[in-house]
């Protein structure tokens, strides 16, 4: 309600026309008089004098010379009219006002005594709705009570809408200010939702927040996995907090005013006010973001306020849903990234894996590769060397995609090399691909390695089998297993290796595969295994190594089919003619 402060003291109303009236004494009350002020006052214009003006109209129609009226909404507006009761009075009639509450409606009667020095005083209120509008103290007793009802009922329903038109008001004015908040809001939203590097959105949202709350300093801490301790903090001002994890800090809006409010990495903070929000996506904490001493116009800092909050609560949300999409985007580059390095990893594999094997003296051959992934761990290929004789051999990287992959081009860029110093010494020879890897891999990355050398002069293959799985060597309706000489290369230091040998009488076959093809599971979790691979070794000696390394594949397929390809399968036959 519109109020004013004491005003100077008028001439006592209703007095005019009659000087020799004794206080107290109801006899000039003008009923019509106080009607006529009443109706005067426009609630819906400001009034600075509403109060003094509500208050004269009252003493009018009670026939009393002295009073004071105070707004019980706002104990601090009142009027007083025929003296001047004093600012200790005046204060004193606020604080019980206050104590009393909104309802209040009689006063202790020593206050009022004391406020008006008069025997007779009444202490008046008007009241609309069971709501004190004014609670009024006049020097006398209305003359006519009656009559004077309708003095008070008038200037009661001239409050009542006044009251009124000041709650829409001030609805209209929170109404406003709802919308200019998310105005604000949606427009910071807009400004950081178009920033995708992480370190720029970081700087965005703690610059944006410390402006929408008028703040002096602020901190944001937010989850970068990327970065050594998983997080990354941004500062306005003194560091607010430091060094602390997500974890640490509270999952729920701070508002601390007063230190006693603070909790855990709060605590310390060097500031006077403070104000935290979590920000979160999902229930996955992302970070928390604290700004602190909201500043007022004449430069000193005022508390936070519930509003502050809920502003701050829903940038956090704002921000979060900026910082996720910022961590998306980061996912989405880094897969694309290693998209394109897995394309150029099995270009480069494809130039090593032969896409057709080389016409050879003495040996028919054939052989394929189906990796898991774009690129694979197994290899296979074919050398024909100067001397006539032909090095063929089968591989198995430990592990999968690029890795493996990167460590077969070394096997293939090893085997290229050293076969260019000799392969008579078989042992030596894998002995030195063996002692390569060693320096090579420092993650423990290990090769086993089949490797043959087929002579069609002495019609004798010379194999070497560094822990991988036995090669079949079909003879005569039968089938032998060349087995191990030793362990995988790049593991054991001191590894030693031993040279294996077989003839090949002509129409005689060797298989070598990789675990792919044996280990491979069905839907009921049985292994395709060495006597199914056996058997359809042994029924394809009749067909061509090409017709015959299709048959294993797709046998392996209908096996397990319905179930995901575990493992990389590679097969290559060799045929002597």
């Amino acid at each position: 309600m519109r109020a004013s402060s004491p005003l100077p003291n008028p001439p006592s109303p209703g007095c005019e026309g009659n000087p020799s009236r004794t206080v107290g004494v109801a006899a000039g009350a003008d009923i019509l008089g106080a009607h006529a002020r009443l109706a005067s006052l426009d609630p819906t214009e400001p009034n600075e004098r509403l109060l003094h003006d509500v208050l004269g109209a009252l003493l009018a129609g009670s026939g009393g010379s002295r009073g004071v009226a105070v707004d019980p909404a706002h104990p601090t507006r009142h009027a007083a009219a025929g003296f001047d009761p004093g600012a200790a009075a005046l204060d004193r009639l606020a604080r019980a006002v206050e104590a009393a509450g909104p309802a209040v409606s009689t006063l202790p009667p020593e206050l009022v005594r004391d406020l008006l020095d008069a025997p007779d005083a009444r202490v008046l209120p008007l009241t609309a709705q069971d709501e004190t509008l004014l609670l009024a103290v006049l020097d006398a007793p209305p003359g006519d009570p009656v009559a004077f009802a309708s003095v008070t009922a008038h200037a009661a329903s001239i409050l009542s809408v006044i009251r009124m038109s000041e709650r829409v008001q001030r609805a209209d004015f929170e109404l406003k200010y709802r919308v200019w908040e998310l105005q604000s809001l949606y427009d910071v939203g807009l400004s950081i939702a178009g920033t995708l590097d992480l370190d720029s959105l970081a700087d965005d949202i703690l610059m944006k927040s410390v402006s929408l709350l008028n703040a002096r300093t602020g901190t944001l801490i937010v989850r970068d996995d990327a970065r050594e301790g998983g997080v990354l903090a941004k500062h306005f001002g003194a560091p607010l907090l430091d060094g602390v994890r997500l974890e640490d800090l509270p999952d729920r809006v701070c508002r601390c005013n007063l230190r006693e409010e603070r909790i855990g990495a709060l605590v310390d903070a060097p500031a006077e006010k403070l104000l935290l929000a979590p920000i979160a996506a999902e229930g996955r904490p992302l970070g928390v973001l604290v700004v602190a001493d909201k500043e007022n116009r004449a430069g000193g800092i005022d508390d936070f306020s519930a509003g502050d909050e809920r502003i701050l609560s829903l940038f956090g949300n704002q921000a979060a849903i900026a910082l996720e999409n910022a961590r998306l985007h980061r996912e989405s580059v880094e897969k694309e990234r290693m998209e394109r390095e897995i394309e150029l990893a099995a270009s480069i594999q494809k130039t090593i894996l032969p896409a057709s094997l080389p016409r050879v003296p003495g040996l028919l051959l054939a052989g394929g590769n189906r990796p898991t992934r774009q690129v694979g761990g197994d290899y296979f290929d074919v050398f024909p060397l100067p001397d006539g004789q032909t090095a063929f051999c089968v591989a198995d990287v430990a592990g999968k995609g690029v890795p493996a992959a990167l460590l077969v081009s070394t096997v293939h860029a090893c085997l290229k090399i050293l076969l260019d110093t000799g392969i008579a010494d078989l042992p030596g020879f894998v002995g030195r691909i063996h002692r390569h890897l060693l320096g090579f891999s420092s993650t423990r990355k290990f090769v086993t390695l089949f490797l043959a050398v087929y002579d069609p002069a002495s019609s004798r293959l010379r194999y070497l089998n560094a822990g991988h799985n036995p090669g079949l060597h079909l003879s005569g309706g039968r089938a032998a297993l060349l087995p191990s000489g030793g362990p995988p290369i790049g593991i054991l230091p001191n590894a030693v290796y031993k040279e294996g040998a077989v003839p090949l009488a002509p129409g005689d076959t060797v298989v070598l595969y990789s675990d792919g093809i044996t280990e491979a599971i069905n839907a009921a979790d049985e292994e395709f295994g060495m006597q199914r691979l056996i058997a359809l070794a042994l029924e394809g000696l009749g067909e061509s190594p090409s017709v015959l390394s299709s048959r294993i594949f797709g046998a392996v397929s209908e096996f397990t089919r319905g179930v995901a390809q575990y493992d990389d399968q590679t097969v290559l036959i060799a045929r002597a003619c």
